[in-house]
């Protein structure tokens, strides 16, 4: 009885989590990713499947093709290995832009990679990744067995109408032949987008006209003073 309150517990405070945490990613102005492309057609990058994130309008999850060219029977995915039926590099690029929503711009861009490599005697494995967003280009790490990596740029205060992202990595591998073997492999990507919003415009205000002063009051012009009265005619006898 107490196991299964636990349990149960247990789920509902995790529903509780995940319920908060869409709540917040919907409240949360949602940027849109497009012109999604990759520069290797049907290998590694996947652009068709990149797509945001249903929980998370703002991470964007970049897809990886599987399966095996029928032409060659080589394996399609982000790998570079020693193996029968495999590519010993294999090297793409994705790009994107990022487009805010009205009244906001992008202050920050983080890429997340993941991935796994294994060496055997003579094996070696090697890779690296970088990316350009906006006018920055940055290196973002070279890696032997572990390809794990995140990196952000920030652009807080820049205000760019939108951003273009560009990411390529590749990865390498080697083996004397019978004396050992390599594999590298990047399974998952993605790419995290923060927002702020716009400064305001000052409001502009008409001029306040002031306000002519008042004329001075003219003092009263004193009456003038009479004419002097002639002088009385003489008085002729």
């Amino acid at each position: 009885m107490h196991v299964s309150n636990r349990i149960t517990s247990a789920v509902g405070a995790a529903v509780l989590v995940f319920n908060v945490a869409v709540a917040q990613a919907q409240t949360t102005p949602a940027v849109s990713f497009v012109d999604i492309t990759d520069a290797v057609g049907g290998r590694f990058f996947d652009a068709t499947t990149t797509a945001a994130d249903p929980a998370d309008p703002n991470k964007l999850i970049i897809g990886f093709n599987t399966g095996r060219d029928p032409a060659t029977w080589k394996a399609n995915d982000f790998r570079a290995s020693t193996a029968a039926f495999s590519h010993a590099s294999a090297m793409d690029t994705i790009s994107f832009r990022i487009v805010p929503p009205e009244g906001y711009y992008v202050s920050r861009v983080t890429y997340n990679q993941q991935g796994g490599g294994t060496v055997l005697r003579t094996g070696i494995v090697r890779g690296g990744s970088n990316w350009v967003v906006g006018d920055y280009a940055a290196d973002l790490g070279v890696f032997a067995t572990n390809p794990d990596l995140s990196e952000t740029v920030d652009l807080t205060g820049l205000h760019l109408p939108f951003v273009p992202v560009s990411i390529t990595t590749g990865v390498h591998s080697f083996a004397t032949p019978l004396a050992g073997s390599a594999t590298l492999s990047i399974t998952g990507a993605n790419v995290v987008v923060m927002v702020e919003e716009l400064p305001k415009a000052p409001e502009l205000t008409a001029p306040v006209e002031e306000e002519a002063p008042a004329p001075l009051a003219e003092e009263p012009t004193p009456p003038a003073d009479p004419p002097p009265a002639d002088p009385p005619a003489p008085v002729v006898e």
